[in-house]
């Protein structure tokens, strides 16, 4: 990494370390002084329950992304101008019988998961190292509420990110409106769950907030180019498209396409023909073995999690 994205990475840590002494506002966390003196304050701090805490958490990691110019990129801008790069060229294609830079930005909207990945991965562990987490754990704020605030956030620029990229699949590709917005909602929200308890197990096996770069980069490239987010798997070679389409981004994106143009999306190549339309019935039939392959990975991750996440910072 170079020294400019080291020191970002610093400042990012900082700011999230100061605003963290300014949480007893936001959700009742206390660092000291005339909050812990019997009193008014004292007593409402007291009173406080889950839903102030997550509050508190979310506001401040909502914060803390959109002041550091690293995160906003990667975390929010990367996913949209990668989108206007591939998608536009493809405006006059098919693909599966829909337009191809409509079936390319689709793609981007799961790609924005991957994106929400690494900036919970960079903000976990620059906690961890600022012994964020270790104060926090030592207050009232249930561990449950300070990931919720925090995936809370991550989750909210993502579905920035899905309106932004929807409105251009419709607005500027003539894309049509999903045809069916609930296995589209639910299928974003599931996969979203996935990469963030991802984020939380791998952040274990970063040893400092400099070296997750090296960690979630291999997951950015292997999930962007072999899950099928540009292209479709049919074009890989033959040999590696049963491991790509068993990757956890894979059954994402294939089903939040299925869910959007209403066609079944998984086996299309670059010159066959038109999917045929499926109703609403078939089309949850058809994405019951991806959601239940997100659900096996988001499983997984939440086992490897238990065993592999700190409270306090890796030492050796």
């Amino acid at each position: 990494m170079s020294s400019a994205t080291d020191s970002r990475a610093t400042d990012s840590r900082a700011t999230d370390s100061s605003a963290t002494d300014r949480a007893v506002i936001t959700g009742g966390v206390t660092t000291g002084g005339a909050a812990d003196r019997p009193g008014p304050a004292a007593e409402r701090r007291r009173e406080l329950g889950w839903p102030q805490y997550a509050r508190g958490q979310f506001l401040l990691s909502w914060r803390v992304f959109w002041r550091n110019r690293r995160s906003t990129f990667i975390g929010f801008l990367l996913p949209v101008l990668l989108n206007l790069v591939v998608a536009a060229p493809l405006r006059d294609k098919e693909i599966g019988g829909v337009n191809a830079a409509a079936y390319s930005t689709v793609g981007f909207i799961g790609f924005a998961l991957v994106t929400s990945f690494i900036n919970l991965l960079n903000g976990v562990v620059a906690r961890r190292d600022d012994l964020v987490l270790k104060r926090l754990r030592g207050t009232e704020v249930p561990a449950t509420a300070i990931f919720a605030g925090q995936f809370g956030a991550a989750g909210a620029v993502v579905l920035l990110q899905v309106l932004l990229l929807g409105g251009l699949s419709v607005g500027w590709f003539g894309a049509p409106l999903p045809a069916d917005p609930l296995l589209f909602a639910l299928t974003l929200v599931a996969g979203y769950l996935l990469f963030a308890v991802l984020a939380v197990a791998l952040s274990g096996l970063t040893p400092s907030a400099e070296a997750a770069p090296m960690v979630a980069t291999p997951v950015l490239l292997v999930c962007m180019f072999g899950s099928g987010v540009v292209a479709p798997l049919s074009s890989m070679p033959h040999w590696l498209q049963g491991p790509a389409h068993n990757l956890p981004l894979a059954p994402v994106v294939e089903t939040l396409r299925t869910a959007w143009f209403g066609r079944p999306f998984g086996a299309e190549t670059w010159s066959g023909g038109a999917l045929a339309r499926i109703d609403l019935l078939h089309g949850w039939q058809h994405a019951a073995g991806s959601l239940l392959l997100v659900a096996a990975w988001t499983a997984g991750a939440a086992v490897l999690g238990r065993r592999l996440f700190r409270w306090e910072p890796r030492h050796g």
